[in-house]
């Protein structure tokens, strides 16, 4: 009778460390799954990141799966064993499932913010990619006029020149009819 109590107590023993043991290969593997997500978001390039996004959802989704079934056979296991230890089993793995539920309840709502984050990054290039446009049209016109001013500029420069031309024509046609005059009217006095 003792060697079976002590060989329960073993198997007991086992079980709890191959319970324990489980837990933490599932914790890691959430740690990791965070790890591969925070890295697929730091992917510069947008299709790839995708893709490792996608990835990362299904290795979460399978994590969960797998914590489902582990939680339902300690559940199990617990509603077989009897007496206080499985009470405090039971107690444990419900806590252990309600902490899961609020962590996963965390992360879906860290992936609302970030794909809203997301969305705004993308507007905000979609807005700047339209204001460097604007501005280089913008800069285009400026050009265009600073053109046309050098071009008017140098019209009406040539025009102020064929002006002053003409007024020292004008000038000397008249000094040149003035002294004729003056020539005639003298030649008429001494003649």
């Amino acid at each position: 009778k003792n060697k079976s109590k002590t060989s329960l107590k073993d198997e007991e023993d086992d079980e709890e460390q191959q319970s324990n043991h489980t837990s933490n290969l599932l914790s890691q593997c959430d740690e990791l799954l965070q790890q591969m997500a925070l890295e697929a978001r730091s992917v510069p390039e947008a299709s790839l990141k995708r893709e490792l996004l996608a990835q990362v959802r299904t290795y979460k989704s399978e994590c969960q799966k797998l914590k489902d079934v582990y939680n339902k056979k300690a559940l199990l296991a617990g509603s077989s064993s009897s007496g206080r230890d499985g009470n405090n089993h039971r107690e444990r793995l419900l806590k252990q499932q309600d902490m899961l539920l609020n962590q996963n309840s965390q992360l879906e709502n860290a992936r609302k913010v970030l794909e809203e984050t997301e969305q705004v990054a993308l507007e905000i290039g979609t807005e700047l990619t339209h204001n460097r446009e604007t501005i280089e049209s913008a800069h285009g016109r400026v050009r265009s006029v600073a053109g046309l001013t050098g071009r008017a500029r140098r019209v009406l420069s040539s025009m102020s020149q064929r002006q002053t031309q003409q007024k020292m024509i004008l000038y000397g046609l008249a000094a040149g009819v003035v002294i004729f005059f003056l020539l005639v009217l003298w030649w008429m006095r001494s003649s």
